[in-house]
């Protein structure tokens, strides 16, 4: 689906850019350019004369409920001092919804960060880096606030139904070791995990390095109050996996784990369910990248980009028990 589509646009962006700068008062439109990256929504930046600023606009298919859900659950993270975007209000409210020509808009306007996410550097978080996060992570994980759940086709607790949708379109070697992480998640009891709110995407398109080098995190559209350890498997597939050294891989997911548990120690079930959980990590990332590409005929670089890692990291984790080998490892 072309990005265009995901909030039928059907006129030129200006328009809507000058709307948004009127009613939040940003200044005189400059300029408007689409971020290439992301599933789902529509995300672009705004220049005007007093700025930049992020603006994101909701997917058409998103519900009213939904979209103002996801702007409470990218408001909370600011709130409590984390290294996020501040979202701007408008007459009191984070999210805004207008009509121009017809066409029904629910967005946010948020600031912008002079910087690179890791897709767009095309590089690895530093070990530096992997600590930072865990810590972060951690503390994330402890903020006491339950948004009402919303649906995420890519998250791990939904793997048992997007296995039933999804697996008939795996047709190479991928299906074997999908196959043996649907039967492992099915032994999960997920009443011995302990939740915790859940950002569930802090991958390599949502972390930034500014210029000065500091971190920050984006996009918390799909968080959930979750168990925890979904957010230490998505994390540690995307961020700490290198898909060409795995005894870096060990290092890098050592040095993270180890930072998060600095803050938030882990019980000893949810070591034995983390190794499961990585490799469902790794299958539903598969499964949703074949559908996005089936379904939705997604031929974006990014979404092949994650489809690769995903095939090549799920024989990965396969190969490695990487949770036992880390305990060794110190």
């Amino acid at each position: 689906m072309a990005f265009e589509e995901r909030i039928n646009l059907n006129f030129p962006l200006e328009v809507l850019s000058k709307e948004v700068c009127k009613e939040y008062d940003l200044g005189t439109f400059v300029d408007n350019k689409l971020i290439e990256i992301g599933y789902e929504d529509y995300n672009y930046i705004l220049t005007t004369s007093k700025g930049k600023y992020v603006v994101k606009v909701f997917s058409n298919l998103r519900t009213d409920e939904d979209c103002q859900n996801l702007a409470d659950r990218g408001s909370v993270p600011n709130k409590f001092g984390f290294s996020c975007p501040k979202i701007y209000e408008t007459s009191g409210k984070n999210l805004y919804i207008t009509t121009l020509k017809n066409v029904k808009f629910r967005l946010l306007v948020m600031a912008y960060v002079n910087g690179k996410d890791f897709y767009t550097l095309d590089k690895l978080p530093t070990l530096n880096d992997l600590k930072y996060i865990g810590k972060e992570t951690a503390k994330l994980n402890q903020i006491d606030f339950r948004p009402p759940f919303i649906y995420d086709r890519w998250a791990i607790i939904n793997f048992e139904k997007e296995y039933n949708h999804n697996i008939k379109y795996i047709k190479d070697e991928s299906k074997k070791l999908i196959d043996k992480a649907y039967q492992e998640f099915k032994s999960i009891d997920f009443t011995k995990l302990n939740y915790g709110y859940v950002p569930g995407d802090l991958i390599e398109t949502n972390v930034l390095r500014d210029e000065n080098k500091k971190l920050w995190f984006i996009d918390f559209s799909v968080a959930n109050y979750l168990p925890r350890i979904i957010d230490l498997a998505v994390t540690i597939c995307d961020l700490c996996l290198d898909l060409n050294d795995i005894k870096k891989t060990i290092t890098r997911t050592n040095s993270y784990l180890s930072s998060y548990e600095s803050i938030y120690p882990l019980s000893k079930y949810e070591k034995e369910c983390l190794k499961t959980v990585i490799k469902c990590h790794q299958a539903i990332t598969v499964l949703e990248t074949t559908r996005e590409q089936i379904e939705e005929n997604n031929q974006l670089q990014e979404n092949q980009r994650f489809l690769d890692k995903g095939k090549l990291g799920l024989k990965i984790v396969f190969s490695n028990n990487l949770i036992n080998e880390i305990t060794q490892s110190k």
